[in-house]
């Protein structure tokens, strides 16, 4: 035994080279090197499994002192159960006869006996180990104080086998199921017999010794086996094997073990993933293949770039979109799928939906994936996130919640208790802006730190709706959602002209950062790793196995798989219990001839299938992809060659996977596969004919709700039938695409309402009257969502002579719209009189002015006479009233006559309002109440009776539970042009937006575009800042970029108006004089876009300083427009431009009508007019020469505005009082004060024109 080392070393990390020396007569020849090594590692690793040393560190007293005392010297751990005063200061391999014998350590006394019989005397002669491992022999001196090396630096020794100790313990520490001990209960025999020489120690040795290596391999072999009846892992039975193999040389087998770093390697690999190496071998069980699909190979690349887009997407917090293309079969799917671990380890949540050939509807499965959030939200969120998410849902979408709810019905699990019952059926008609629901949905749920992770499996079978809603969901410029978008695709079904591509180069306009991952195929190593895993083998003893399989599939995972599955299914690959492992012939396997085609593989392995499960394969290819338990269930209670037990034995073949929804195809090559079972298109069809007759059953009982499958089903399985079945058809399908409608599925609802238009008999109106109107609505209102405008009036035309009252107002009032979006606008005019004629209206022949002042005096004497401002006691229609469809038309009309004359509009106005004063208040009534308080009574200068019936037209909507359509209309007239005489701007700011959000939420799109542009424009007034309006802007324009020719192009024209404005304020383009441009609908005079032109063009010359054509702007201002809040403001930028271009300063023409203008609107409210007052008085007392009384109104005014958060105009009176304290002194400093206050107020506001010019006059 060696002498005890310093405490200096006995603290320190001692390597396995250290602390195996060698001892016996002349040890300087005796080495046996790498081979002692290896051996005295092998009987380690043996004993540890035999005795159970591995519960170590778990308190148990029985703990083996060699390992602990391993742990202590080279972990520095140390065991509870040694004495205090025990140490380790090496282990010694002692030698006798050129042989290792025995593994000892110093304190405590403890000998391991290396060698137990015969097989592990059987050590080479030295000078054949010598000339096997020479590269030691040279360069390595032999004395205790100097060890034998391995070849490389003590350093990189010392790390090597320091890291072999570590892996060790960790492998076997705390893990008694990892050892033999536990075995002795199991095979008690086995586990004696292998035990049985343990007790010889020291010398007495049986010296017999086996002739050949063979003999040897045999019993090496042997004990092998025998470690693996105690159930030791097969991996480290064979690790010990392969150890002790290193005395065989050159009669190695090729598998065998080259060198420590292997072991290491080795030993990592079974730490790593010891749920699939370190089990116990199976006795008596014969175990069949098992392949984890999910686990991905030979991706570590793309995996973390797909990772690293979603960390920055946390960091960000902005949307992007990623695109993983490859040919089928290449781990597209399990990529995308890889992530989820990652995301939801994070807290975001992981949405996704496969598409296929069968997808009748590409944004229903949009939907379903987000449906899938609001469960998510309450698995992974705190109550105190959950409760906030409520709240902001509640407020977010206010009445409109049921509108998402009907777009998501999980999103009930988000409802808070206070939460009414979503409103009925006819409540909730009409188009619904999926896109904007969803934009409003993803901003509440997701955040920055928990995105959204949306994965659309084969994005090839989406189209152009789908897409769109994508874009708009991911591009949503306001910037409060964070979504992360993966698609994926075959490269080789992805055309130059496809919608995909078109959607990537908008996300890029639009800003949203996109990037794109190709998958080929994977490496020979990562085919080697899918073996290894798969068989429970370490990889070295599965290279020859992967070399084979790599050649044959050129690294596709899909094809590898199948591959190794057909080989095990055609018995090329075994499990033999005799060695508890897989093996094969490689020569075997190599001499057979597989199809070089997956497809094909899949196509055999499916044709060896029983029957009764190739059955249910063709059932579940009837639905697509998948299909939900429900349904299965349905069919297996009802269908005799059908059974369920056969899904799960698909899944275990590795055709189908199962979740809890149902079942669906592991890829879509064995969706394909199955699709052609089916011989002939009759057969399929009869297959489609007995499940939709199944389901249809049960959907008649109420046992199911998925109207849409079951028509799915009947409609692919139905030829030609009796009278009554084509009647069952129409009722099925029109039911299919009334739901489609509720859900805003538009392309589904018109596949439906198509075939229940097929199916109705030709005598349907006198045999089937209710059902042919009801199929004839229905399509309507299908084709004219879709566009399909033909189709919509067409059908229309034919309900018409048969239907009732009230479906020919639903049909008349549906042609309308169809005629007014199709610019029709006279004949949708045209129609809508006709209706009211025909109701006993009496409509004006002419719209002359003095038929339009008459019907004016009448209505307004009409309104003074009923006492409108108790809304509360006003009469209401009731629903069956004759005042509802006509107030519904007159509303019609005077939403169209927008478009064509100013009296035409005035004339309905005060026909809706004479109407609803006679019949009874309708929801309807608000907007005519509202355009004839604003149109007629306002432009009258009558502001206080305005402002008392577009109060009552406000008021009105309160009392009906379902006029959120209504209310966008009614805010924009009031909002836009009455309240600003009563109401603060930034108030109506408020209310403009919410009603914008209103109309994107009920599919209005002009409601909605109007009141947004209300919003900017009364946003410049409210010294919003300029960048926000920017934004909002920005936004404006994607909502009217989906139909740039809506309405004659009119609300591109205004959203590019406002555009053009605020980019010259924030400096991003220059002034540039008049604005150029024609009012794009030549017919009307009613938008005033002239006059606005000019209000736009004094805005900009004003902020700008060009100050000439800013006064040039009063000199078109006319009588009829002197209520509107622009006119003012030219009268009040005029003003103030006037001081700055008169040579005499004290002769200003419209100060004092502008004084004066402002003075008598400060009557109603003070908030939006006194700060504008204040400064003109200023302005002119200091130009008039009053200094004294002019600081003191500059102080007024910039108080004034200050109070009114009229950033833009506190900066202006600094700016021109800082101008007085020039003019009238020379050495006064306060203009250097209101310089700089003037500078961080057009800052604030984003001026940047303004704050050039203020730099300019600080510097100067």
């Amino acid at each position: 035994m060696p002498a005890m080392k310093d405490e200096v070393d006995r603290s320190s990390l001692l390597s396995l080279r250290q602390w195996i020396t060698v001892e016996g007569p002349n040890s300087r020849d005796a080495v046996l090197r790498k081979t002692a090594v290896a051996r005295g590692l092998a009987l380690i690793l043996r004993h540890i499994a035999r005795t159970g040393i591995g519960r170590y560190g778990q308190n148990d007293k029985h703990v083996d002192p060699i390992f602990a005392a391993l742990h202590q010297h080279v972990l520095g751990l140390k065991s509870r159960s040694l004495a205090d005063d025990a140490h380790v200061d090496n282990f010694t391999l002692e030698i006798i006869d050129g042989r290792p014998v025995v593994l000892s350590c110093v304190s405590p006394s403890v000998n391991l006996v290396l060698e137990a019989g015969d097989t592990e005397n059987a050590i080479l002669p030295r000078h054949e180990s010598l000339e096997s491992w020479t590269i030691d022999l040279r360069t390595s001196p032999t004395d205790v104080s100097h060890p034998p090396t391995t070849g490389m630096s003590n350093e990189d020794s010392d790390a090597l086998l320091t890291k072999l100790g570590d892996l060790l313990y960790k492998l076997y520490s705390g893990n008694p199921n990892l050892c033999a001990t536990t075995a002795k209960e199991v095979n008690p025999i086995a586990f004696q017999r292998l035990n049985v020489d343990d007790d010889v120690v020291g010398g007495h040795h049986r010296q017999k010794r086996r002739s050949t290596a063979v003999t040897m391999l045999g019993q090496f072999g042997e004990r092998h086996a025998q470690l693996k009846d105690l159930g030791v892992p097969d991996v480290t039975a064979c690790l010990v094997r392969d150890l002790l193999e290193v005395s065989l040389g050159d009669f190695r087998p090729d598998t065998s073990v080259a060198s420590i770093e292997e072991v290491c390697e080795e030993l990592q690999l079974m730490h790593e993933k010891s749920g699939i190496f370190m089990f116990a071998s199976p006795i008596v069980e014969q175990p069949r293949l098992e392949i984890d699909t999910t686990v991905l190979y030979g991706r570590e690349d793309e995996m973390s770039r797909l990772l690293s887009v979603h960390d920055r997407l946390r960091d960000t917090g902005e949307s992007e979109a990623i695109l993983i293309d490859g040919y089928s079969g290449c781990g597209k799917t399990s990529l995308a799928r890889s992530v989820i671990p990652h995301v939801e380890r994070a807290g975001g949540y992981f949405i996704g939906q496969k598409l296929d050939v069968l997808t009748s509807s590409p944004v229903a499965l949009v939907l379903n994936a987000f449906d899938m959030l609001p469960p998510l939200v309450l698995k992974m969120c705190n109550p105190c996130e959950v409760e906030s998410i409520k709240r902001d849902l509640c407020s977010i979408f206010g009445d409109q919640l049921a509108s998402l709810v009907r777009l998501l019905p999980n999103a009930a699990l988000l409802r808070t208790s206070t939460w009414s019952s979503p409103p009925s059926a006819s409540q909730l008609d009409g188009k619904l802006r999926v896109d904007y629901t969803l934009q409003l949905f993803a901003r509440i749920i997701s955040s920055r730190q928990r995105p959204i992770v949306l994965h659309l499996d084969d994005i090839q079978h989406t189209d152009q709706y789908s897409l769109d809603l994508l874009q708009h969901i991911l591009c949503d410029i306001k910037g409060c959602s964070s979504i992360l978008f993966v698609g994926s695709f075959r490269s080789n079904e992805l055309g130059d002209e496809h919608p995909v591509n078109g959607f990537m180069r908008k996300l890029d306009r639009n800003g949203t950062l996109t990037s794109n991952i190709h998958l080929g195929g994977i490496k020979l190593e990562s085919i080697n790793a899918l073996v290894s895993n798969s068989l429970r083998l370490v990889p070295r003893y599965c290279k020859d196995l992967s070399r084979e399989i790599y050649r044959r599939t050129d690294g596709n995972p899909l094809f590898a798989i199948e591959t190794l599955r057909s080989f095990a299914e055609r018995g090329l690959l075994e499990y033999r219990l005799r060695q508890y492992r897989w093996c094969w012939d490689i020569d075997r396997i190599g001499d057979v001839k597989l199809s070089d085609n997956v497809s094909d593989l899949i196509t055999l392995k499916i044709a060896a299938l029983p029957e009764k499960n190739r059955q249910a394969l063709k059932a579940l290819s009837c639905f697509g992809s998948s299909a939900n338990h429900d349904i299965l269930n349905t069919l297996s209670m009802e269908l005799e060659n059908l059974q369920l037990g056969c899904f799960d034995e698909l899944v275990n073949s590795g055709l189908l996977n199962k979740n809890d929804a149902g079942y669906n195809f592991s890829h879509d090559k064995v969706l394909e596969a199955a699709v052609n079972l089916f011989t002939t298109g009759s057969e399929r069809a009869c297959f489609h004919r007995d499940i939709g007759r199944v389901l249809l059953d049960a959907f008649d009982k109420g046992n199911l709700e998925c109207v849409g499958i079951v028509a799915d089903q009947c409609n692919h399985g139905f030829t030609s039938g009796t009278p009554e079945a084509c009647t069952k058809m129409a009722i099925l399908n029109e039911k299919a695409a009334a739901s489609a409608l509720k859900k805003a599925d538009e392309k589904s609802a018109l596949h439906y309402s198509r075939n229940a238009m097929r199916h109705l008999s030709k005598n349907c109106w006198e045999s089937e009257r209710d059902l042919s109107i009801r199929v004839h609505l229905t399509h309507a209102k299908s084709a004219a969502i879709n566009g399909v405008m033909d189709e919509a009036k067409d059908a229309i035309d034919k309900l018409l002579p048969y239907a009732n009252a009230i479906d020919k107002m639903a049909a008349l009032s549906l042609k309308g719209s169809i005629l007014a979006s199709s610019r029709q606008i006279q004949e949708a005019l045209a129609t809508i009189v006709g209706v009211l004629s025909d109701l006993g209206e009496t409509i004006p022949q002419t719209f002359d002015d003095e038929t339009l002042e008459l019907l004016f005096a009448q209505t307004l004497q009409s309104i003074r006479e009923n006492s409108i401002s108790e809304v509360r006691k006003f009469k209401l229609a009731s629903p069956n009233d004759e005042a509802v469809p006509i107030i519904r038309f007159y509303d019609m009309a005077v939403h169209l006559s927008h478009l064509l004359h100013t009296n035409m509009l005035d004339i309905f106005a005060c026909k809706s309002v004479m109407a609803s004063l006679k019949m009874g208040c309708t929801k309807f009534s608000s907007f005519g109440l509202a355009v004839f308080a604003a149109r007629g009574v306002l432009a009258r200068d009558w502001v206080d009776e305005s402002l008392v019936i577009g109060l009552f037209a406000l008021k009105l909507l309160e009392r009906f539970s379902d006029a959120d359509d209504q209310r966008m209309s009614v805010y924009g007239e009031y909002y836009g042009t009455i309240a600003n005489f009563s109401t603060p701007f930034q108030l109506c700011c408020e209310r403009l937006n919410h009603g914008k959000e209103i109309g994107l939420l009920h599919g209005d799109n002009l409601g909605a575009i109007w009141n947004g542009n209300y919003f900017l424009h009364k946003g410049l007034l409210a010294a919003i800042e300029l960048s926000k309006l920017q934004k909002e802007c920005k936004y404006q324009e994607s909502i009217v970029e989906g139909d740039r020719d809506q309405y004659f192009g009119m609300t591109v024209a205004y959203t590019d108006l406002i555009k053009n404005t605020l980019d010259i304020l924030t400096g991003d383009e220059p002034f540039s004089g008049p604005i150029d441009g024609d009012w794009p609908c030549p017919g009307t005079n009613v938008i005033r876009y002239e006059f606005i032109k000019k209000y736009h063009h004094s805005v900009r010359a004003f902020w700008t300083r060009n100050f000439i054509q800013c006064f040039d702007q009063t000199r078109f201002l006319e009588d009829m427009y002197k209520n509107l809040p622009n006119t003012m403001m030219i009268q009040f930028y005029g003003a103030l431009a006037g001081y700055c271009l008169s040579e005499n300063e004290t002769e200003n023409r419209l100060i004092d009508v502008a004084i004066a203008v402002m003075r008598e609107k400060e009557t109603n409210c003070a908030h939006n007019f006194h700060n504008k007052r204040l400064l003109l008085e200023a302005e002119k007392l200091s130009h008039e020469g009053k200094i004294e009384e002019a600081e003191a109104a500059y102080l007024s005014a910039i108080e004034a505005s200050r109070k009114a958060r009229f950033v833009h105009e506190e900066g202006l009176v600094c700016e021109l009082a800082a101008a007085h304290y020039l003019r009238n002194y020379t050495e006064d400093v306060r203009h250097r004060g209101l310089l700089q206050q003037a500078l961080e107020c057009y800052k604030t506001w984003g001026c940047k024109p303004r704050v050039e010019h203020v730099v300019k006059m600080i510097d100067n």
